[in-house]
């Protein structure tokens, strides 16, 4: 792995798992026992842990994308205004603007539909990896598709 890259979605399912286990009382290693039948309760523990920190980066996203942001294109100031109009997020500003429907900017950046949706939303806040992976896919900088907008009741 290069010294520019986030790691693998193995690795970030696995942290998942962690943060699943720690939220539930456990350590996630202290499950983890090679030499344990697969049906011993532990084991079983272990694994469903494990689909959780899965079934996690699935609705989330991958998490590898290139680390160091290349630059993009400006948004003209028109397209941002009549976003803002519309009340739309950028990131739908932004991606309207290319022309791409949800399902096609998830293929283009590697994330999950549900999570562009839910970001469009706003019921999610895009991380600092989702926004170089959607900035990256519509050629603009990450800047370029955050909200800063507060909106009242959320």
């Amino acid at each position: 792995m290069t010294a520019n890259r986030i790691p693998t979605h193995i690795d970030y399912g696995h942290r998942m798992a962690e943060i699943a286990a720690e939220m539930a009382g456990y350590e996630l290693e202290d499950l983890r026992d090679w030499g344990q039948r697969r049906d011993d309760g532990k084991s079983r523990l272990y694994r469903s842990f494990l689909r959780k920190g899965f079934e996690a980066v699935n609705i989330l996203g991958p998490a590898v994308v290139d680390w160091e942001t290349q630059p993009g294109e400006k948004v003209p100031e028109a397209v941002r205004t009549a976003g803002d109009a519309q009340g739309l997020h950028a990131l739908t500003t932004v991606r309207q603007w290319r022309g791409l429907s949800i399902e096609q900017l998830a293929q283009a950046s590697g994330l999950s539909p549900d999570l562009i949706a839910s970001i469009e939303a706003s019921d999610i806040f895009a991380n600092e990896m989702h926004e170089i992976a959607l900035g990256t896919a519509l050629n603009v900088t990450p800047h370029a598709i955050t909200d800063w907008r507060v909106i009242p009741g959320r």
